[in-house]
């Protein structure tokens, strides 16, 4: 019996004594990090009141009373009293002033004072740890973000600089929040390398995972004016699909509840096998950029067509040329190629609308068709837009001029301002890649899409000859049909490798940013590699390969200056560039998949002579009108000076006059086809 009374006291004990107090004070600071403040606070309370207990036990006699300075009324003596309480509790000194005091009220003061330092201290305490709280979580990226028409990037990789900088071009004030899973320290770091340069963006990185809704709303993501999702490249084992966290970042998107609408959002994908099922976690409804596809198109293009990358650049930079899409209005019925010469300083490039099926609505858009193709109300134009003005009013006949041109009058104007030359694409028979990234496979791909002759392609890197051989095989027995894969395993800055590829033996030579040595800096080795080739080419310059080379810096490039590289491809920035249009601007998307996607249209050099004569005056309309003949659109010129520097302008506005010398060229919308 007496046992179990003593157990029952300990349970007691247990549930209302100090330990449980201390426990709830633990658990509740767990939940709450200013909860101790309110138990500091009620103290303060507590013990006011305890204070003021002593007038209403009359310890304060007319003598006190008077010393204190306490009113002899009733409720004015309450309020002295509960004053004369705290003024001991939160003043320590002040108990110094009772001298003259009872016994009772001294000792009522003491206990106030020794109370007030045990609570004044705790407060103190709290106070100066919650700002160094607070002052760490700003440094791990962990504090809330109360922002409005923000724009917000989810994950981390090289290509975020880049968007930035393409948000400050656009020289409007606005905040940039960052949330990955990438050390903030790493994060913060490259960000205050190039901080300075920003003036109109304002950049907040978080550390947390976008795959988290709670993470999500931290930032206040459906506060956004748009989403930017990155393949991260922290927090992600090498093993893994860097697309895996990005597709559960997609679905806790689609699961989260958008009040103000939901805001444009982009997403990159690394791997091209993985677009599909990002297609089906967003329902379609998110433009999706692969980033391995793009940059491998993208270096293709540039051995066959030296000076693409200039192209692409300008084309997509901002503040150069951008993509509109206008109303058909007024232009109803007419062929697509009387509506080209309407525009005095706009190019127009194709057509677009939108369709709904299922219940779904989605966007169509053509790019260069036929010149008589009719326009309907429905439609909306395609047009290459420029915000310089064009100054060169040339005294030349604009053929045209006429918005009004009638059906019989324009096909008058479609004949041939010359004949039509035959024109031979490039032809590559023999390809050497030195490098090696993850793009490569889709590199190959391409090359097989572009060749209907065999193509033999020869890689060397440092990348295990094993594991390099898998891939390579794996990959021919997925059905190319036009590429004969060799691999050596090597050194590419070596002198004595490079030497004995007998570099005259190959059509062009494309330097990948190489991934296969991580101890290694992928540009300083392009670089290296670079500088070899020129002392190569030195030795021996006839008959020496055109040089495409893959750079993740701009600074890197700039270095290659003196060098026989013949294009370049800063791919982060290429598809940041995308990236960065499309959260502007989602309704581009179908504008680049038509313009980047295999097959269909794609972008081409031209030597000019095929469409209007040498030598002689012509203005950009005439070049219209040439490309019409074979089913092409001109949106710019290439022209050579004395020096032999190329210079290139786009959408350089109807009237302006040239003329063209040999070597000159033009870009045009064309049909693919293949070498």
């Amino acid at each position: 019996m007496s046992q179990r009374r003593n157990t029952s006291i300990e349970n007691l004990r247990n549930q209302f004594g100090w330990r449980r107090l201390r426990y709830l004070v633990v658990v509740n600071t767990r939940k709450n990090a200013i909860f101790p403040l309110f138990v500091l606070f009620g103290l303060l309370g507590l013990f006011t009141i305890f204070g003021t207990s002593a007038y209403f036990f009359g310890l304060f006699d007319p003598d006190s009373l008077q010393a204190e300075g306490i009113s002899n009324e009733y409720d004015a003596g309450i309020i002295d009293t509960l004053y004369w309480s705290l003024k001991h509790l939160l003043d320590p000194g002040a108990f110094s002033e009772d001298y003259s005091a009872s016994a009772g009220i001294v000792i009522i003061a003491l206990i106030n004072t020794i109370f007030g330092f045990i609570i004044l201290g705790g407060v103190i305490g709290i106070v100066t740890n919650l700002i160094q709280s607070s002052m760490e979580e700003l440094r791990r990226g962990g504090s809330a973000v109360h922002e409005f028409n923000h724009i917000v990037i989810l994950g981390w990789n090289r290509k975020v600089i880049s968007i930035i900088r393409f948000f400050e071009a656009l020289k409007q004030k606005q905040p940039i929040v960052i949330l990955a899973n990438t050390d903030i320290k790493v994060v913060s770091e490259e960000i205050r390398l190039v901080e300075r340069d920003f003036q109109n963006v304002r950049v907040m990185p978080q550390h947390g995972s976008p795959t988290l809704a709670s993470e999500l709303h931290r930032v206040s993501i459906t506060n956004s004016r748009a989403i930017i999702m990155l393949a991260d490249e922290g927090g992600v084992p090498r093993q893994q699909s860097k697309d895996i966290p990005t597709i559960k970042t997609l679905m806790q998107l689609e699961n989260l509840s958008w009040p103000n609408g939901k805001p444009n959002s982009v997403v990159e994908i690394t791997d091209k096998g993985n677009v599909d099922i990002a297609d089906i976690a967003t329902k379609s409804k998110v433009p999706i950029v692969s980033s391995s596809d793009f940059v491998s198109k993208t270096l293709v293009q540039c051995a066959r067509y030296q000076g693409y990358s200039e192209i692409y650049a300008e084309l997509f930079s901002f503040g150069q040329t951008e993509f509109v899409i206008r109303p058909v209005t007024g232009y109803e019925n007419k062929y697509f190629g009387q509506v080209a010469h309407a525009f005095e300083n706009s190019i127009l490039l194709g057509v677009s609308w939108v369709e709904e099926k299922n219940g779904v609505e989605r966007r169509i858009a053509i790019l260069n068709p036929e010149p008589d193709y009719e326009l309907f109300d429905d439609e909306e134009l395609i047009v290459l837009d420029s915000p310089r003005a064009n100054q060169n009013q040339s005294a030349s006949v604009y053929r045209g001029q006429r918005t009004d041109i009638t059906e019989e009058d324009w096909k008058a104007e479609r004949e041939p301002l010359m004949e039509v030359l035959p024109y031979q694409r490039p032809v590559f028979n023999k390809i050497l890649i030195l490098g090696w990234n993850a793009n490569i496979l889709d590199i190959l791909k391409e090359f097989d899409g572009h060749a209907v002759d065999h193509v033999d392609v020869k890689i060397v890197s440092t990348n295990e000859e094993s594991a390099a051989r898998r891939s390579i095989e794996q990959l021919l027995s997925q059905g190319l049909q036009n590429v004969r894969v060799d691999y050596e395993s090597a050194d590419s800055t070596s002198r004595e490798v490079l030497n004995s590829l007998e570099m005259d033996s190959f059509d062009d030579v494309i330097i990948l940013a190489d991934e296969s040595n991580e101890s290694s800096d992928p540009d300083s080795r392009t670089v290296l590699t670079l500088l070899m080739l020129r002392e190569m080419k030195e030795k021996k310059p006839e008959d020496f390969p055109t040089i495409t080379a893959e750079f993740y810096d701009q600074d890197a490039r700039q270095l290659c200056s003196d060098t026989p590289l013949s294009d370049a491809v800063i791919s982060p920035e290429f598809v940041s560039m995308q990236l960065t249009h499309l959260a502007r601007q989602p309704v581009l998307d179908k504008i680049y998949r038509e313009l980047l996607g295999a097959g269909g249209i794609e972008i081409a050099l031209r030597p000019v002579e095929l469409y209007v004569p040498l030598d002689q005056e012509c203005i950009f309309a005439d070049l219209i009108t040439a490309t019409q003949q074979v089913n092409e659109i001109v949106f710019g010129v290439s022209t050579l000076d004395s020096s032999g520097a190329r210079n290139l302008k786009l959408n350089p506005g109807n009237r302006e006059s040239f003329v063209f010398q040999s070597g000159d060229q033009i870009s045009v919308l064309a049909q693919q086809v293949y070498s």
